[in-house]
Parts: structure tokens; C-alpha cells; sequence
């Protein structure tokens, strides 16, 4: 599995890593998981691998090295040890969309969540150090009538500090059988609320649409994944049907997915044109066009509400529609992950991904990857902290709303005079 994740990486990502790179960062994931398995810094060997960039005598060097720390390991496992290595050499990369999913997790990849039981939000953890944050509340949850909101932070579960858990951690400690109950301590602004709820049975909608206030459209979108885009493009045709003047399309806390359905839903309302800019490892760029069967001959206002959780595929959509000249983006910064990651099957039934291509906004050329990067929004809007309603969405609507007033007047008739 280690060999041929590490065989990938060379030929396959877009930066073209060294050797030294992607080992130094296998030996770190191994000896990493070797302490987990009860392995002493003593037992452990402790010389560099002296590596000289020879991509495979360097690779043997490593793989001696694992037998090493496999004998030094008590009740040693090795496949979790080169499970280890695979996400060490995924994490030196130093970008979000190359990494390892585990076979339990791989068989979900980029598929609707199946439904669970829980208390109905959606979770992350934003930074290393930061505590877990609801960022969608789903809505006829547990979690929504009890007053949870998107934004707040979860510090204990049944009593027990989780502010250094990982999120799939804290999800497990959050879901429980049916009708049990489950204690949630919430952190909201400077205030600490404590939260009892029965969980119940909840699915993650693909999307959500609503009409505010008769003419205004808001969509949703959680996640890019299975039939997404055909469920928007068919919410766009009800708000429509509906008498709606403009659209907010909600990307707030949206991981993306499914780079064909980031493509299908920003083609719903882009006619023609390109969306952004592809660069493989070749340095060759290419564009990513719309998809000319999803577009919807209705324009209307639009506004793209981000935030610093929409990533991924939300921020191809926003990039998207801002560069064609059909949408103005609100919000805050998003995350700058944007990439095109290329899945591949490890031995171990596990999924490595792989970024093959960088991304670039098809207006201004710049780079949307990295710290710092991303969509920065035609008009910031501070991101509500939980306690204050949600500005954001207020921004958007009253934006529409001068918008569609605007275009209701009839012009002027000229006269001659």
C-alpha cells in the first residue's frame, strides 16, 4: 500500500514532490501511529533515512526503515503502520486535496451522507486548534427546535471536554441510538450553553430552497455529491414557478465534492463560457467550460453567499458565476482549496487522493489555492457569530431587493419633442 501510494504521488501530483518530501513525511505518520501502538522513543530508531533523492533506492531505505520500527513495536500492526506512511506522504503535500480515506471511509467518497442518527447539524473543525463548529443546522433536527444555530462551537459532549477531538471523534461521541439522549455543550460568542436532546433518525439534503418574503429565492447546497445539481436546477425552476425576482444561492459551509456537479450547477445559470482555469503538471492550461444542458434560459438577481467553509467545488461555482458577469458573491473569504483531486484505489481498499491539476479564476488568472487565497467577495460581510441572526443572508436579500425593484420599473418612453 505505502509503495504504491508513494508511486502515485511521484507520477501523478501536480507539484512534483521529491522523494525527501513524501518520506520524511511517511516516517513521520509511522512513527507517529507506532507511539499510538505503544512504542518507546528509546525502541525507536532515531537516525535520519539520509536520503539523496534517488526515487527508489531512497523508497528502500524507507521500507527498511518501517521493518525496523515494526520489530520495535509492541503488538505491532503493520498494515495500520503503512496506513500510517500513506497519510504521512498525503499531509506533506501541504494542500487539501491530497490525501488518504481509510477503506471504511473510502466507501462513502463523494456519496450523499446515508441517514444517522444524531441530533441533525453538520460539523467541522475550522483550524488544528480550534473547537468544533456547527455549520449547518438541518433543518426539522433535534438540533433545530432545541435552538442550536449554525456557528456555534461544541466544547463538551455528555460532560466530556472535546475541544481537541477531531471531528469524525465528535461525531461518534454526538450520534447514538434512536431516541437516547445525548448532553451538548455549546460555546456561543462569550456565553456557554448546555443542550439535552433525543436523537432521532436525519438525512443531509442535497439541497434546501425557500421563498423570504415572496420574492426572493434562496438554494441551499450542504454538498456537492449524487444528484445535486439536478436537484438545484430543479428548485431554481420552482422558485421561478413561484414568482421569485432574484436568488440567493447559499454556499456557506460547503465542502464541494463532485467537480461535474460544482460544473452543472454554476452551467444553471452561466450560458456560455468558462468557468475557471485548469494547470496539470505539464504546465499546460486548459479551461473547464460550462455544461450547456444545465442552463436555465431565466435570468434573474443572484447572489453567491460564501464563507470561509465553502471550498472545494463551492468556490468553482462562485469563481464561476462572478467571472461570467452573472452573479455578485457576499460573504467572507472562503477556504482557498480549490483543486482537482484525482481518486485511486490502494491495495488495502483504501483511497489515495491526488491533486492533478491547479486551479485558476477565469477572469483575473489568479491562483484560488493556498492560504490566503480563494474568493474574496464582491461585497464582506462579517460572519454571523450564532447570537446575531444572520446578516449575511439580510445582505443579500436587501441587495436583491433594490435590484428587483430596479428592474420592475418600466423605462421611460422617449417622445419626440
Amino acid at each position: 500500500t505505502a509503495e504504491a501510494a508513494y508511486q502515485v504521488l511521484i507520477e501523478r501530483h501536480v507539484d512534483k514532490p521529491t522523494s525527501q518530501t513524501l518520506l520524511t513525511g511517511a516516517l513521520d505518520g509511522v512513527v507517529t501511529e507506532a507511539k499510538k501502538e505503544g512504542a518507546s522513543d528509546g525502541a525507536l530508531p532515531s537516525s535520519g533515512l539520509n536520503l539523496t533523492g534517488s526515487t527508489w533506492s531512497d523508497f528502500a531505505k524507507f521500507s527498511d526503515r518501517l521493518d525496523a520500527v515494526v520489530v520495535a513495536t509492541p503488538n505491532a500492526n503493520k498494515t495500520l503502520l503503512e496506513r500510517a506512511a500513506v497519510d504521512g506522504m498525503a499531509r506533506s503535500m501541504n494542500e487539501c486535496h491530497t490525501y488518504y480515506l481509510d477503506p471504511s471511509r473510502a466507501k462513502n467518497f463523494n456519496q450523499p451522507q446515508p441517514p444517522v442518527s444524531g441530533i441533525g447539524v453538520t460539523i467541522n473543525k475550522p483550524s488544528p486548534d480550534a473547537p468544533i463548529e456547527v455549520v449547518r443546522v438541518i433543518p426539522g433536527t433535534p438540533a433545530q427546535r432545541a435552538g442550536i444555530k449554525n456557528g456555534d462551537k461544541i466544547v463538551t459532549v455528555d460532560g466530556v471536554d472535546v475541544t481537541n477531538l477531531q471531528t469524525e471523534e465528535v461525531a461518534n461521541k454526538v450520534k447514538g441510538a434512536e431516541g437516547s439522549s445525548v448532553t451538548v455543550g455549546i460555546l456561543r460568542g462569550q456565553e456557554t450553553l448546555s443542550f439535552t436532546l433525543n436523537r432521532a433518525r436525519f438525512s443531509v439534503p442535497l439541497e434546501t430552497d425557500t421563498m423570504i418574503d415572496g420574492n426572493i429565492g434562496r438554494i441551499e447546497v450542504p454538498q456537492l455529491v449524487g444528484a445535486v445539481a439536478d436537484e438545484v436546477s430543479n428548485a431554481v425552476k420552482r422558485l421561478n414557478a413561484n414568482g421569485a425576482g432574484g436568488l440567493v444561492l447559499d454556499l456557506r459551509g460547503d465542502p464541494g465534492g463532485d467537480l461535474s456537479a460544482a460544473v452543472d450547477i454554476a452551467s444553471i445559470f452561466v450560458r456560455q463560457g468558462t468557468l475557471v482555469y485548469q494547470t496539470g503538471r505539464d504546465g499546460n492550461r486548459t479551461p473547464l467550460d460550462v455544461n450547456r444542458r444545465f442552463y436555465i434560459d431565466s435570468p434573474k438577481p443572484l447572489v453567491v453567499l460564501v464563507n470561509k467553509n465553502s471550498a472545494s467545488g463551492a468556490e468553482i461555482i462562485a469563481a464561476g458565476i462572478r467571472a461570467n458577469g452573472v452573479g455578485t458573491v457576499m460573504g467572507t473569504q472562503t477556504a482557498g482549496c480549490v483543486g482537482t483531486g484525482q481518486p485511486r484505489d490502494l491495495p488495502d481498499g483504501g483511497l489515495l487522493l491526488v491533486t492533478i491539476t491547479k486551479i485558476q479564476d477565469a477572469k483575473t488568472g489568479a491562483e484560488l489555492n493556498g492560504p490566503g487565497k480563494g474568493i474574496i467577495p464582491d461585497q464582506i460581510v462579517d460572519q454571523p457569530t450564532s447570537a446575531q441572526g444572520d446578516p449575511q443572508l439580510d445582505a443579500a436579500v436587501a441587495y436583491l431587493r433594490t435590484k428587483v425593484a430596479r428592474s420592475s420599473v418600466a423605462p421611460e418612453m422617449l417622445l419626440a419633442a
